[in-house]
């Protein structure tokens, strides 16, 4: 799910802003609760807590610089500190910051009143760029279910299904074939090792004739047929 957050103490303005996110997502054909999640945020201490017990779920913070009392670079600055590395726009009235929030590592610096147009670029682009080409999207048994590519190990071929092995051992099934699952996945990382396997050559430790270990411990097996294009494809997946 695309988690956005906004933080702004203009009770008007933060109403406004979240409904025109929310309808710049709708519009797209992505479903609130499902395939995306819109929070709002009028103090500062709400909002820090929030994105730093759930690192990693959160995708976007649009945030006043003004807020609550407090320099919302400043809480930025805090958050990067943390390891918070959601992308970030600025929204704010005043343009004499654009000069210093660089070191925040921010996408965009917005100037109200905002150009919703401008805004909706800025929101696809980013769902585009770092959410959807990090997260594989699939529906399991009638929900729609995002893993993070990094998550994903291995895919199996079991009794026509797929399962989705995950990094901490636990795994998922989908109904379908492996053929069709892995042409989904970007070839520059997912690599088929054999008739019945699909890896992750991003946690592959060692890579040997007849099987592929990886950095959690797990061990899948590569086929004769296979394994001179896993190799190849694993060579130049290093240089990358």
């Amino acid at each position: 799910m695309y988690y956005v957050n906004i933080g702004d103490d203009d009770p008007l303005f933060l109403e406004q802003i979240t409904q025109e996110v929310t309808k710049i997502l709708s519009d797209d054909h992505l479903v609130e609760g499902r395939d995306f999640k819109v929070a709002s945020f009028s103090e500062p201490g709400p909002l820090y807590d929030a994105l730093l017990t759930s690192q990693g779920i959160h995708q976007l913070l649009l945030l006043d610089i003004e807020f609550g009392g407090q320099n919302g670079m400043e809480l930025a600055k805090r958050l990067r500190e943390n390891d918070v590395d959601c992308s970030l726009v600025y929204i704010t009235a005043f343009r004499d910051y654009v000069y210093d929030c660089f070191g925040t590592r921010p996408l965009w610096y917005l100037v109200k009143p905002v150009d919703w147009e401008k805004l909706a670029e800025i929101i696809r682009g980013d769902y585009r760029e770092t959410y959807k080409k990090n997260y594989f999207n699939i529906k399991i048994g009638g929900r729609q279910v995002a893993f993070p590519y990094q998550d994903i190990y291995a895919l199996e071929a079991v009794s026509h299904r797929v399962r989705i092995w995950l990094g901490n051992g636990a795994s998922r099934d989908w109904n379908g074939s492996l053929s069709k699952l892995g042409e989904e996945l970007p070839g520059w990382c997912f690599c088929r090792c054999h008739n019945s396997f699909v890896i992750n050559l991003a946690h592959v430790t060692e890579l040997m004739r007849s099987e592929a270990i990886m950095d959690n411990g797990a061990v899948y097996p590569v086929s004769r047929k296979y394994y001179i294009p896993t190799l190849n494809q694993y060579f130049a997946f290093l240089k990358k």
